[in-house]
């Protein structure tokens, strides 16, 4: 009787081979799809960082109205008339009156400043030296974040 053979000593090494072959190409996928990211994320640096709103000066007397005066040191245009607005976490419902310079309805090009007047704030809602935030929310997404102290200015 002859001897039989098998070849059960080479579909090891195929199947070896095909998962070697496999984890190269899946390495390969996920580096090509980091190095698209990546250069994405430097390409332009997004459109938040873009925009940049700076808060100058506040003034909160006793009363019902806040008065920011905000700067755009960003590169893109803001438009606070479409921002959303809150402060101590409340979403004020009457748009602020704003002023900006050079004179435009509610566009704050880079470089420029403007001042929003808040009105409709519920004085009894506020204690005098404590400092509450105020958030402005641009429709593009971007956030700014600031602190005023009800009674007094900087």
């Amino acid at each position: 009787m002859g001897k039989r053979f098998t070849n059960r000593g080479i579909s090891t090494i195929i199947a070896a081979l095909l998962l070697i072959a496999i984890a190269i190409a899946a390495g390969v996928l996920l580096y090509v799809f980091s190095i698209g990211l990546i250069g994405s994320l430097q390409g332009n640096g997004g459109q938040q960082t873009k925009d940049q709103l700076i808060m100058e000066a506040y003034s909160w007397p006793a009363g019902t109205t806040l008065t920011l005066n905000l700067r755009n040191t960003g590169a893109s245009t803001l438009n606070l008339g479409l921002a959303t607005w809150y402060v101590a976490g409340v979403q004020v419902t009457t748009a602020p009156t704003l002023t900006c310079t050079p004179a435009t309805t509610s566009a704050v090009a880079p470089g420029s400043y403007c001042s929003a007047a808040i009105t409709g704030l519920v004085a009894a809602s506020y204690s005098a030296g404590v400092a509450y935030v105020v958030k402005i929310g641009l429709p593009d997404g971007g956030i700014f974040s600031y602190s005023a102290v009800y009674g007094s200015s900087s």
